[in-house]
């Protein structure tokens, strides 16, 4: 009578804690997303930032004559009512959520940017250029408004949020490797014994 001898390969860790597998291309984790997510949130923070750096800083001066003489600066915070220290609050907010890995808060990070935009180029671009409407035009004739660093900040900021923003969505999770299906074990037996 013979003994009937069964061997296994004897692996060396579980399903679960395998690294790579040459024959499949790297392993991905949840774990390499981290530092792309957190640039992102940070390029959105800073965006929010300059919205509020560009609410503080002069929008436009008021200057008169050939030698540009400055009258007087008007804030972006005046000239819109500090509207873009919501927009900032919420962009500050959705960069957190970003670095959740949240993709709602990217679609949220482009539509504050084009806010953002909206209001440095339809809103506050014509103020920017204006000579007319000025109180200062009565007194002189050549008195008109000259674009000041709170409209490049402005831009910028908007710009910075529609850009994390964008990258987020474009930046995807990695799915995760399907199970393997475990094979029986084979095992030759001899009949004859």
């Amino acid at each position: 009578m013979g003994w009937v001898v069964l061997r296994r390969a004897l692996v060396s860790a579980s399903a679960r804690r395998t690294v790579s597998d040459y024959s499949k291309g790297p392993a991905s984790h949840r774990g390499d997303l981290a530092p792309p997510r957190a640039l992102l949130a940070g390029l959105a923070f800073a965006g929010a930032v300059l919205l509020v750096a560009a609410e503080l800083s002069p929008l436009y001066t008021v200057v008169v004559g050939a030698l540009q003489t400055p009258r007087r600066s008007v804030s972006g915070g005046e000239a819109h009512g500090y509207g873009l220290l919501i927009v900032a609050l919420a962009g500050a907010t959705m960069a957190l959520a970003v670095l959740r890995g949240s993709r709602p808060a990217g679609v949220a990070l482009v539509v504050i940017g084009a806010v953002a935009l909206f209001v440095a180029f339809v809103i506050d671009l014509p103020d920017t250029g204006s000579s007319t409407s000025l109180p200062e035009a009565v007194a002189y004739a050549d008195a008109r408004a000259k674009a000041a660093s709170g409209f490049a900040l402005e831009i910028a900021g908007g710009a910075a949020m529609i850009a994390a923003g964008a990258l987020a969505l474009v930046l995807r999770r990695p799915r995760p490797d399907p199970p393997r299906a475990r094979r029986p074990a084979r095992g030759h037996a001899d009949p004859g014994g």
